[in-house]
């Protein structure tokens, strides 16, 4: 059976929505938000150069778009928020099965689609095999399909990237690179509209604090960590919840302040055994 193709305006509107763009985001200095709404609803053919500028702006060329079918997006869509579910949960062995399946980078069309399997795929090897030299090629090639340093509308998970590639090379013993990179990383993040922040923010405040930790910046790191707390608590979201607490208690342990570790040791023992239940 030959595969249902999606319109042009649906496509649009599908990519727009998994990019957390809104309609007057995407339109600016394109075409009005009027005009764009007519296209997504099949209601105007756009011309070449809007057409080329919309698909810029989300980070996909026109013939990634033409190429799209629905039973296609549908079902890539449902691998990935099934990647998404593990990623959050950090189930990286399930994941990584996921990640292996056969013929899977063929059916990825998108480049911020092929940006999430990097990006999976980097944490997989850092958490679960421990290669750290092979999870930075892995971080740095999600992050090449979108990414430059003049892009307007940076993505939630390009701030993710960019966090995580710092986080490595702390790993990788390359202090300045790490500090480079997750200061780059939240710095970004609060350029971010409010309507487009993951509900995985608090990783980025973790990874910088982590660093500060370790080089024994200690009320800096102090004062990044209760930032991620407070953003994860704003976004109702465990992930990372528990690591910010233990790594508060760690802090505050550092800087003698025994009973204050204390309660933040204890809040991070609650929310790992919520998030096991």
């Amino acid at each position: 059976m030959e595969k249902e193709k999606l319109s042009f305006g649906e496509v649009i509107k599908t990519i727009r929505k998994q990019r957390k763009l809104t309609q007057k985001m995407l339109s600016q200095n394109i075409c009005s938000q009027s005009v764009l709404s007519r296209i997504e609803n099949d209601g105007e053919i756009p011309n070449v150069l809007v057409m080329a500028q919309l698909c810029q702006r989300m980070g996909v060329t026109i013939d990634q778009v033409m190429q799209m079918h629905s039973s296609e997006v549908q079902h890539v869509h449902e691998l990935l928020e099934q990647m998404a579910y593990y990623f959050f949960h950090k189930d990286y062995e399930k994941l990584q099965t996921l990640l292996e399946r056969p013929q899977l980078l063929n059916h990825l069309y998108l480049d911020t689609d092929l940006q999430l399997y990097y990006y999976y795929l980097g944490s997989c090897r850092f958490f679960k095999d421990q290669d750290h030299e092979t999870a930075l090629e892995d971080l740095k090639q999600g992050l090449s399909y979108t990414f430059r340093l003049d892009k307007a509308n940076v993505s939630s998970t390009e701030i993710q990237l960019i966090s995580c590639i710092g986080r490595v090379y702390e790993e990788l013993k390359q202090e300045d690179a790490a500090k480079e990179n997750l200061e780059y990383g939240l710095q970004l993040f609060y350029e971010l509209p409010p309507e487009r922040m993951s509900n995985m923010a608090a990783k980025i405040f973790y990874n910088y604090s982590h660093f500060l930790y370790n080089q024994q910046v200690y009320p800096r790191a102090l004062e990044i960590a209760k930032e991620g707390i407070t953003v994860a608590r704003k976004q109702k979201s465990y992930y990372y919840l528990d690591e910010l607490f233990l790594l508060t208690g760690l802090i505050y342990e550092k800087m003698g302040k025994d009973v204050e570790a204390k309660k933040y040791f204890e809040a991070s023992g609650d929310v790992h055994y919520i998030r096991s239940i």
